[in-house]
């Protein structure tokens, strides 16, 4: 039956104990590098229409987006260097509330929040990859808790 216990990891030593970087790890520094990278080119492109178009609160969203996809860049690169990754994990839980917000706007003002989907999604995920047991093994191997 499928009600055995899993079977137990063989071949390669544990990459917490090796001292390598897990690849959830490396996937969440990745995420967080491009996604923010990403985030400035196109905030900035939006904050001069969001300003023009769309007035003050708007615009304010899209400026605290773009603070946020310069920190989430920042903090990327932090977790590729081997840094904690605990700046990472508290932008991306911010990023994730910026962008409920935003939803709420964008819905009130009879726009799609579909956009707006793959920016609470992108964040979640980066939170999820450093939550994982073998991302929390990693750090405390290192001294690092988050």
């Amino acid at each position: 039956g499928y009600g055995g216990p899993a079977p137990a990891y063989s071949g390669q030593s544990d990459p917490a104990a090796t001292g390598q970087r897990p690849g959830m790890v490396t996937a969440a520094g990745i995420i967080g590098i491009v996604w923010g990278a990403l985030g400035l080119l196109f905030g900035l492109l939006a904050l001069t229409v969001a300003f023009s178009l769309f007035g003050g609160l708007y615009g304010l969203l899209i400026l605290i987006s773009v603070i946020l996809s310069g920190a989430l860049l920042f903090a990327g690169i932090q977790v590729m260097q081997g840094k904690s990754p605990r700046l990472l994990l508290l932008i991306s839980y911010v990023a994730i509330g910026v962008n409920v917000l935003t939803m709420i706007w964008a819905a009130t003002q009879g726009a799609g929040i579909f956009s707006g989907l793959l920016g609470f999604i992108i964040p979640g995920i980066v939170v999820f990859l450093l939550l994982n047991a073998q991302s929390k093994q990693y750090y405390a191997s290192r001294g690092i808790t988050y």
